[in-house]
């Protein structure tokens, strides 16, 4: 009987434990209500690095020299069409580079990752007190793997299978620019992973002139699936995570801007302690 590639990484267990496999780390805060409008695009060309030396076993949080310190570069195309005033058409994708330092090692993991392919559909909008707006948008999508990449192993950069998302997103826009969005649904994971419930929650607020900051909180929570050690392999653990950030974008002119972001995890379970920052180049097609 052949032997799982897994079995090669048993005699160093706990000390191994999967990269998240979240897509387009950039925006990893979550989706919000704005539409770009009938014929308008946005094209964003982002890169990040996430970085961990500690992760959790369970609900243990440990340090491993076989192990070590784990890194990933992400670089991120994303666009966003406005097919019509209601709807956008989002495409996305992504390149990984992933290394770990440790005594183990690894294998370094460079490959295509995933793509996104996407439509933000607004349902409902309406008018409250004072100028304030109150919408939401249906948001389904599809995820899909871009290469035969490795999803078993401690450098491993996705899960390898395809996802089927219902989510929506709520928004209250202010009068004065600010606004509050909530992105929730159901991702149905159609592979070992079991079927995630995500929340998305994002603040808003344009402080000085062109320049809008956006602190967000994300949970992400697997309904199901083993620990770290499962001798099925990383795919088939539970893999839930809290975490915390900041994004900026600042407007050069009506066709240029730049965007950047800083995240931490604060909880998680067989994840990475991770700690990211991204940049990137807004490209408006008006």
């Amino acid at each position: 009987m052949p032997v799982p590639r897994f079995a090669r990484f048993l005699p160093i267990l706990p000390v191994c434990v999967a990269l998240s496999s979240a897509l387009f780390p950039a925006s990893a805060q979550g989706e919000t209500g704005f539409l770009r409008g009938k014929g308008n695009t946005d094209i964003v060309l982002a890169t990040t690095l996430d970085t961990y030396d500690e992760f959790w076993v369970g609900t243990d949080r440990v340090a491993m020299a076989g192990v070590g310190e784990v890194d990933r570069m992400t670089y991120t195309l994303y666009s966003a069409y406005g097919a019509t005033d209601d709807i956008d058409v989002i495409l996305g994708a992504s390149y990984v580079e992933a290394e770990a330092d440790g005594a183990g090692n690894f294998p370094d993991e460079s490959d295509l990752q995933d793509a996104l392919l996407a439509a933000k559909w607004r349902v409902y909008e309406h008018a409250l007190e004072s100028g304030t707006r109150f919408s939401v948008a249906l948001l389904p999508g599809v995820k899909l793997p871009l290469s035969d990449y490795e999803e078993n192993n401690v450098t491993a950069i996705g899960d390898g299978q395809v996802d089927v998302r219902a989510r929506f997103v709520s928004q209250v826009h202010f009068a004065n620019g600010a606004f509050i969005a909530l992105e929730t649904g159901y991702d149905r994971r159609n592979g070992a992973p079991d079927d995630e419930f995500p929340i998305h929650l994002t603040l808003g607020a344009t402080v000085l002139e062109g320049l809008t900051l956006s602190p967000f909180l994300s949970r992400v929570d697997s309904l199901g699936g083993s620990d770290i050690g499962d001798p099925r392999g990383f795919p088939y653990n539970e893999e839930d995570f809290t975490r915390v950030g900041l994004s900026a974008y600042y407007r050069l002119s009506q066709r240029f801007g730049l965007t950047g972001s800083w995240r931490t995890t604060i909880d998680g379970r067989n994840t990475g302690d991770v700690d990211g920052f991204s940049l990137g180049v807004v490209l408006a097609l008006r």
